[in-house]
């Protein structure tokens, strides 16, 4: 997969220290909602060595219990192009916590004319922008790591610089999921991309919750995005009344 971003060298004393053994994964990591810096670098290159944003198990951590899931076709075109899974766990001491997961399974149906299997690049949902958010991945049999996540609702090859312009709104997951890549390197399914965030009002199924994006393309005017159906907490975006929130609170 073409990549605009370069990604640095990546180097610390886990990596380092694999000789004797595969580091524990590192669980979920917080977003940062203010400032310039937008994204969080996860595993750029689904190294082996690099554990953060990983779990091994979902949703991640103890006290949690599931409380919806669903199953859809991903549709492009009127072509089937692969599938949506969906869990939602809620906190069993703390109800208003929950643990919003989500992955992709695509399949080598063609959509256009150019013959090619959907790539998806990015994967945005939508969260309360005046609540804390933490992020993590669980490999699941993919291949291909969580690269990177952000507030932001700008993927790979949709902005200029280093870094995407901030909106609290979304949340971005940049992945690559494609069944049947050109470059030979495929994972037609993307790893599980778990959200922990507060949903103070319950959640529910938005048909506009989740965008997909395939804009790894050599001209940008040639990516596609469409929406589809996800679950999202109440209040998004959230009323006038939502200034007493706890802000930063998870």
């Amino acid at each position: 997969m073409k990549r605009k971003i370069l990604y640095g060298l990546i180097v610390s004393c886990t990596g380092l220290g694999l000789a004797t053994g595969e580091a524990a994964a590192a669980g979920f990591e917080r977003l940062s909602k203010t400032g310039d810096s937008v994204l969080t670098r996860c595993n750029p290159t689904s190294a082996g060595w690099n554990q953060r944003c990983r779990l091994t198990s979902l949703p991640g951590e103890p006290g949690y219990a599931l409380v919806a899931s669903r199953s859809a076709p991903l549709i492009y075109n009127d072509i089937e192009i692969g599938t949506v899974n969906e869990r939602v766990w809620r906190n069993v001491g703390k109800p208003k916590l929950y643990i919003f997961g989500v992955r992709v399974i695509m399949n080598a149906n063609p959509w256009d004319s150019s013959g090619a299997s959907f790539n998806v690049n990015d994967l945005f949902r939508q969260t309360r922008p005046g609540k804390a958010v933490s992020v993590a991945y669980f490999l699941d049999g993919a291949t291909e790591a969580l690269h990177e996540a952000g507030r932001t609702v700008q993927g790979l090859n949709e902005f200029e610089g280093d870094e995407p312009e901030r909106d609290n709104t979304w949340v971005d997951f940049r992945i690559d999921a494609n069944a049947a890549d050109p470059d030979g390197t495929s994972s037609a399914r993307s790893p599980w991309l778990l959200t922990k965030t507060r949903a103070p009002t319950g959640i529910s199924l938005n048909t506009l919750g989740l965008r997909v994006l395939n804009s790894d393309v050599d001209d940008p005017l040639d990516a596609v995005d469409f929406y589809t159906t996800s679950y999202q907490p109440n209040g998004v975006p959230p009323p006038e009344d939502d200034d007493d929130e706890e802000e930063g609170e998870e």
